[in-house]
């Protein structure tokens, strides 16, 4: 089952989480922080595909900084596999007000992709330039 909360992975931040669950009552959706869903994230683990997994089998929407998720082939099958719905910041070193304005201006165009359902990669900019779209193959 789809949900329609996005899973805001440590990278992005838990400032961001609360702003954008400020506006629920705008967009209709939820925000959780990867670190109160997955405390142990802090410390080593081996690698990314296990809570991959996991978020995507939960029905919810990866919002990350790490756009290398989609390059590592384990973790891009791990999205395939799972149906799973990524949207990734274009530049890791946005800051938090980037990040929130590259989803709030482009929410009308995220949003139908995200509720469409996966597996899907999301690449969002902080300006003008317009979501990039990639629509994985399931497998």
């Amino acid at each position: 089952m789809r949900e329609r909360c996005l899973y805001v992975e440590n990278n992005v931040g838990r400032r961001f989480t609360k702003a954008f669950n400020l506006f629920h009552e705008n967009h209709g959706w939820d925000a959780v922080f990867q670190h109160d869903v997955h405390p142990g994230m802090q410390r080593p683990q081996k690698g990314d595909v296990w809570w991959i997994e996991d978020v995507s089998k939960r029905g919810l929407a990866l919002l990350t900084c790490d756009l290398a998720i989609v390059s590592t082939p384990q973790e891009r099958r791990a999205l395939q596999e799972n149906d799973g719905r990524l949207v990734g910041f274009a530049n890791a070193q946005y800051d938090g007000w980037q990040q929130l304005r590259a989803i709030t201006t482009h929410w009308d165009q995220i949003e139908p992709e995200l509720v469409r359902g996966g597996p899907v990669v999301i690449k969002v900019y902080a300006g003008a330039t317009p979501p990039v779209v990639d629509r994985l193959e399931s497998v």
